[in-house]
């Protein structure tokens, strides 16, 4: 796997960032970057957001998405726990 830095240009809402990162999260980044223009892109169908409003939405939508993610991990990590917990006591049997 390929180490070190690399500077990249990404386009988010038709402004350009430039920026420095691991070489190994360059995909991540621009997979990044794509998923907030496309973001951005549906909610230029509501008339009445602006680029602020659109922006301020994908956050609001891709924030809600990693909770929800979160609270499933957290639950199904409990589950795993409390049936290993069963597994063991019949082991021991």
């Amino acid at each position: 796997m390929a180490e070190g830095k690399i500077k990249i240009e990404l386009s988010i809402a038709g402004r350009n960032y430039s920026m420095t990162i691991d070489v190994a999260k360059e995909e991540l980044y621009r997979e990044a970057a794509r998923r907030i223009n496309e973001k951005v892109a549906e909610y230029s169908k509501v008339t009445k957001f602006d680029i602020q409003d659109r922006l301020a939405m994908a956050a609001f939508f891709y924030s809600i998405e990693e909770f929800a993610a979160k609270r499933s991990y957290d639950a199904d990590l409990e589950e795993m726990q409390a049936l290993e917990e069963r597994i063991r006591g019949y082991v021991k049997r």
